[in-house]
């Protein structure tokens, strides 16, 4: 995952707020459950230092924007000297409520749900009509886009004429080009396909998933392959045949992401195991350290169970290093506590490294590694 979506968060030099709640709306109280739950994060905030203007600003946005869809979610905000930095709506509700007041903002459950949520582009068509959802890396269940086409109709041809199937109606059918559906279903979905680019261009799209007429699903890849859109493409059932195949294609859209998000975090966890063998990934929060302080990190690999997670020793001046000591650090006087992750999760945004959740068995876990830049030395070993 590009954490580069986090930069803003870090282009400030106060304290910041960082707020994780459930906003789940699903019973008739709910939004006097989230303002109370609020109100417990606001006492802790206050208690650990912040101001009121920042406090203020963080209690406008809570429950707003995406978090006030029906259903089960939470939302991550981020705030500082009176102004929101972030904020995020989390398609699963954190395991418990969080607030801290820190010289840094506290990312994990973010980025853990962003790779959890990826962008998508959704098309249900047959061979004259096409819809094309564009959703975005977050969990909120309304498309960024909708996109309606209608293409060439073929109502003009005589499917069973004395022509044979698809000739054009009139005299004997006599028309030269017999093979006029084919081709204008084949026009069809270039001119969607153009589309399709579009929408994936708009929400940086991980994955196409489609779903309808087989034969115009088939014109439909080999247009986006000639666009040089390398995205994979899932067909599943369901399309635009009335009501219950929307709803069909919608729901397997979903468990298609599903396992589409699960096959990539188990890939991303063997690519680690298998660099691991060849020196170019290191395990452990204690290995990993020196090379996150040395830029050396290309993917940052991190558990989501924060139970028990201590703290670690951060830079106020050096955004890159992070340390279990703070005399590693150089300068002692610039150096802060603040929980683990945070801090190794700054490091690997200021030097432009990815991100990978670590899974044990298919299943959260407080394991943490990094895939390097290049391999270590025999003398690092």
């Amino acid at each position: 995952m590009d954490l580069g979506f986090l930069r803003p968060l870090y282009d400030n030099d106060a304290p910041v707020a960082s707020v994780h709640l459930d906003t789940s709306r699903d019973t008739t109280d709910a939004d006097k459950k989230t303002e109370l739950r609020w109100r417990h994060l606001r006492e802790r905030l206050s208690g650990q230092g912040a101001d009121e203007a920042t406090l203020d600003v963080l209690e406008e946005a809570v429950g707003e924007g995406a978090s006030r869809a029906f259903g089960d979610h939470g939302q991550a905000l981020f705030a500082s000297q009176g102004r929101l930095l972030g904020e995020y709506t989390l398609g699963d509700p954190p395991l418990r409520d969080s607030a801290l007041w820190s010289p840094v903002p506290d990312v994990l459950p973010v980025v853990v749900d962003r790779g959890r949520h990826l962008p998508y582009v959704l098309v249900a068509l047959d061979r004259v009509k096409a819809k094309v959802f564009a959703y975005g890396g977050d969990p909120d269940p309304r498309p960024v886009s909708e996109r309606d086409f209608v293409g060439a109709d073929l109502h003009d041809i005589d499917t069973m004429g004395r022509g044979g199937p698809g000739s054009l109606g009139g005299y004997n059918g006599d028309y030269v080009r017999k093979q006029y559906p084919l081709e204008t279903w084949r026009e069809n979905t270039a001119r969607l396909a153009d589309i399709v680019r579009e929408a994936v261009a708009e929400v940086g799209a991980s994955i196409i998933i489609v779903g309808g007429d087989d034969e115009a699903i088939s014109y439909l890849r080999d247009n986006i392959g000639e666009r040089r859109l390398s995205l994979p493409i899932q067909v599943v059932s369901g399309g635009r045949g009335g009501r219950d195949a929307q709803e069909r294609l919608h729901r397997e859209a979903a468990r298609a992401l599903r396992e589409f998000v699960l096959n990539a975090q188990v890939e991303a966890v063997e690519e680690f195991e298998e660099r691991l063998g060849r020196d170019q990934a290191v395990s452990g929060t204690g290995q990993t350290l020196p090379m996150l302080s040395e830029a050396r990190v290309r993917t940052l690999l991190l558990g989501a169970e924060r139970e028990g997670e201590g703290d670690l020793w951060g830079s106020l001046t050096e955004p890159v290093l992070v340390a279990a000591k703070p005399r590693a650090l150089g300068d002692e006087q610039a150096a802060f506590q603040a929980p683990a992750s945070a801090l190794m999760l700054r490091s690997a945004v200021m030097s432009d490294a990815g991100f990978a959740e670590v899974l044990k068995e298919g299943e959260p876990s407080a394991g943490s590694g990094a895939i390097l830049r290049f391999p270590r030395q025999r003398s690092e070993r």
